[in-house]
């Protein structure tokens, strides 16, 4: 199986959306088949490498990084789609574009889609169980996983194929890929949503939105489908305006304030511009703790007074903030209010590099059970 460790593969595998920069010689491979990579992980076994997998270009907290006794396994190449009499299979490397893309002539679609839709794929989705921004109303990733193919080692670093469905899959999940390898999944479809309509809100301060929000989650509305929140630090940026704003989405054509779908189209495009806006401002660190409802008021405060950019899915509770890099003792700060506020540290990103001196013991205890079942051998980083 080939591999690549010239400069250019140099240059290209040691960055990621983290920021982080590092210096080792890539070993990398590029499989376009399931044969394939069990051909690298036979090879990477032989030659006593570890394995580190890699999904498109979006990580942000550094897990695909090489480390110098490593080989990089790039999964964009693996990008089938195959439809059976019982459902849609899926090869890590897919994005949701694509398979968007893939379903619309057949009026249907996979409803987890991501503000880094265009890049993200699959097999990294499903590693860190991510959740998204119509997670109102379709929760998170494992709710739309039927089956899950990997490959993993066991003691004798001999190859095992499992597949794994139902109550297993809330458990693996969120490990990122740091156990095995996601060769195919099955995935659940809807019906694509045919009208949409929007109310786009403007407040004063926090206490307003999270009030707004309260109102209209008491409505029990079925077709709600997306909340998301920008504060007035983004806001300067995308409008220069200095207030907060909630941007509610429906998927009915009901009497709401915006029913034109460009319109709609247009306000989305907005807050898919979000991270772009802020990282142009140098807030290139991204973060995503998770606070409920009722005690976000204190942590956006705590934006305020310390002039951070954040926006979000504020019903789930999943907030972006962002740091300069010279602002780690406030990256710091914040965690521990999110401790103070007995939430999670850490959500969609998940952790790996960056955020592993901010995760509690139990989460740590977590994961090294995980580790010590499915990869005895501890042939993945």
């Amino acid at each position: 199986m080939t591999s690549y460790s010239d400069p250019i593969h140099n240059l290209i595998y040691n960055n990621d959306a983290s920021h982080i920069q590092t210096k080792s010689n890539v070993e990398v491979y590029i499989p376009k088949t399931k044969e394939d990579v069990k051909g690298i992980v036979s090879a990477c076994v032989t030659h006593n490498r570890k394995i580190i997998c890699r999904w498109g270009w979006t990580n942000l907290v550094g897990s695909c990084l090489p480390t110098e006794d490593a080989a990089i396994i790039d999964f964009s190449k693996l990008t089938l789609i195959r439809e059976t009499g019982d459902g849609f299979y899926v090869e890590p490397g897919v994005t949701t574009d694509q398979l968007n893309e893939y379903l619309a002539p057949k009026k249907l679609y996979f409803p987890v889609v991501l503000w880094s839709h265009t890049a993200a794929e699959i097999g990294w989705m499903i590693s860190t169980n991510w959740a998204w921004m119509r997670a109102v109303k379709y929760w998170k990733i494992w709710n739309w996983i039927e089956e899950i193919e990997f490959l993993r080692l066991n003691t004798n670093k001999e190859i095992i194929i499992e597949k794994i469905t139902g109550e297993t899959l809330k458990n693996i999940l969120w490990m990122e890929w740091t156990c095995w390898i996601i060769l195919e999944a099955k995935i659940k479809v809807i019906a694509k949503p045919q009208e949409l309509s929007a109310s786009f809100f403007e407040f004063d301060d926090i206490t307003a939105n999270i009030e707004k929000v309260k109102q209209l989650l008491k409505q029990e509305d079925p077709y709600l489908s997306a909340m998301e929140i920008i504060n007035p630090y983004v806001s300067k940026l995308l409008w220069r305006n200095e207030k907060y704003h909630l941007l509610v989405e429906y998927e009915k054509n009901n009497n709401w304030d915006i029913k034109d779908p460009e319109k709609i189209k247009e306000i989305w495009s907005k807050r898919d511009s979000c991270y772009s806006v802020v990282v142009n401002d140098w807030f290139i660190q991204i973060e995503d703790p998770e606070v409920e409802i009722d005690k976000q008021t204190e942590l956006f405060d705590w934006f305020e007074k310390n002039n951070i950019p954040a926006y979000g899915h504020i019903w789930i509770g999943v907030i972006h903030p962002h740091f300069r890099p010279d602002q780690e003792w406030l990256m710091d700060e914040m965690y521990s209010l999110v401790q103070k506020l007995w939430w999670k540290v850490s959500w969609e990103h998940w952790i790996w590099i960056k955020k592993l001196k901010y995760i509690s013991e139990e989460t740590k205890n977590q994961q090294k059970s995980i580790k010590e079942k499915y990869d005895p051998s501890e042939c993945f980083l």
